[in-house]
């Protein structure tokens, strides 16, 4: 994340802290306009948050097959397309469309992880956004199927009353293939129009799948050899106060304080990630706080730092092990920080690729729901909990999963509480509990 607003607001408050004294110093029009070109600066950062966290949050509801959760995220007179099914215009036929998927909600042997990686976005102060998302997806009907899918999307984005909205969704296609055979051998054509739903229009770009070969077009230029500079109007008062000028700027370096929170947030979690795939037990540890907890696995609650430390030796010692493959890999994160700045709470997404050299591999894939707390102005981890949602043998996929339950209690060593939920993997279905509401409706799971 950009952070140059930081320093431009702190160059800003040195000359201010002594306006009422020396107004006649200064010239009013200009520092009036200063401070409106930095408010612009952090409205458009925000926006810039607001926009990644609803795609992700469209990733995760189009995972569990949440079709009314994931048409409410459009505009009314958004348009959807996805690889060569056509064009699907309203929030009504989009809904339609989405539901031709498959039953609502989660289905028992049914995998639909469908992720939303490598965001590219560019905000505009007239209220619209473009970005540029990768698209991965695991799909598996259980003894039936299953894939690997991988795709680019070039989406848009419409502000309406203060809530941003999907205002065209772009899927472009470009690779799927079954996991026996991998994509060196089969690699499927792109989809086809419907016949019992057909599209409101026809696709509106013409290219073929993998092996063929496609540039999806991008919405931005190179940037460094034609940058992307936002434009628009800066408007201000040319008669503020001493006393409005020291309000604006404590607002102003609040809400930049909060995007700076954010990214901590973030950055802590990619560390987390880092950390656990080295066996790097004592660092992770020094990144919880020190009256926080550990559950993974449905292995029960390890609260404190000694019984966090313990935890980790359940996945191994400390330190990487020659032939043990450990990666953990942490994307897709949706961030919400409370609005005093000391509390903050993530959903994110795990994918593990684990195994030892001459014997096996698995992937895992998972979900945190987790809290972070800020002490004496650092931010920590209070509470990681990762929800799985299957295990897999590497050579095997999902097509023939054993029906598992999640590893559980170790009683040579046991937790200091027991688990706070019960869940079961896939080919069962559960759905992860949300910590935020649909951003546009409101609107919240219950979850049974």
């Amino acid at each position: 994340m950009r952070l140059y607003y930081l320093l431009t607001c702190t160059l800003l408050l040195v000359p201010c802290i002594s306006f009422s004294q020396k107004a006649e110093e200064y010239d009013m029009a200009r520092i009036a306009g200063e401070i409106a070109g930095l408010e612009m600066e952090i409205v458009l950062l925000e926006d810039e948050n607001e926009v990644e966290n609803l795609q992700k949050i469209f990733g995760f509801y189009i995972d569990k097959l949440q079709w009314t959760q994931a048409a409410d995220l459009f505009a009314d007179n958004a348009t959807l397309e996805i690889g060569g099914s056509g064009v699907y215009a309203g929030k009504e036929r989009i809904l339609a469309y989405l539901q031709s998927q498959g039953e609502e909600g989660p289905q028992e042997g049914i995998l639909n992880d469908h992720m939303q990686l490598q965001p590219v976005i560019h905000v505009y102060p007239d209220g619209t956004a473009k970005g540029r998302w990768h698209h991965f997806s695991q799909e598996a009907e259980w003894s039936v199927s299953h894939h690997w899918g991988a795709g680019t999307y070039e989406n848009e984005y419409i502000k309406e009353d203060g809530v941003w909205k999907i205002s065209k969704l772009h899927l472009y296609s470009t690779m799927r293939s079954p996991v026996d055979d991998g994509w060196h051998i089969t690699a499927l054509p792109r989809t086809q129009p419907s016949e019992s739903l057909p599209p409101d229009m026809p696709p509106s770009v013409d290219y073929e799948n993998y092996p063929s070969v496609f540039v999806v077009p991008f919405h931005y230029g190179n940037p460094v050899t034609d940058p992307f500079i936002p434009g628009g109007e800066i408007s201000f008062s040319r008669t503020l106060s001493s006393e409005a000028i020291s309000e604006s700027l404590d607002e102003l370096e609040n809400r930049a304080g909060l995007l700076e929170d954010a990214d901590a947030v973030e950055r802590l979690q990619t560390i987390y990630g880092y950390y656990l795939a080295r066996n790097q037990w004592d660092h992770l540890t020094g990144i919880f706080a020190p009256d926080g907890t550990i559950e993974i696995a449905m292995r029960g609650v390890y609260r404190g730092a000694a019984s966090i430390r313990r935890n980790l030796n359940l996945y191994g010692v400390q330190d990487e092990l020659p032939g043990e493959l450990h990666n953990h890999m942490q994307y897709q994160p949706v961030i919400h920080v409370d609005p005093d700045g000391q509390t903050a709470r993530l959903r994110s997404r795990a994918f593990s690729l684990m195994g030892t050299y001459g014997r096996q591999g698995r992937f895992m894939g998972g979900i945190y729901e987790n809290i972070f707390v800020k002490r004496d102005g650092q931010w920590l981890m209070f509470k990681d909990q990762q929800i799985n949602t299957y295990f897999a043998g590497s050579d095997d996929g999902w097509i023939n999963i054993t029906r598992s339950q999640p590893p559980g209690i170790t009683e040579s060593n046991p937790p200091d509480e027991p688990p706070t939920m019960d869940f079961e993997m896939y080919p069962k279905a559960f759905l992860p509990p949300y910590h935020y509401e649909n951003p546009v409706t409101g609107r919240t799971e219950v979850v049974d």
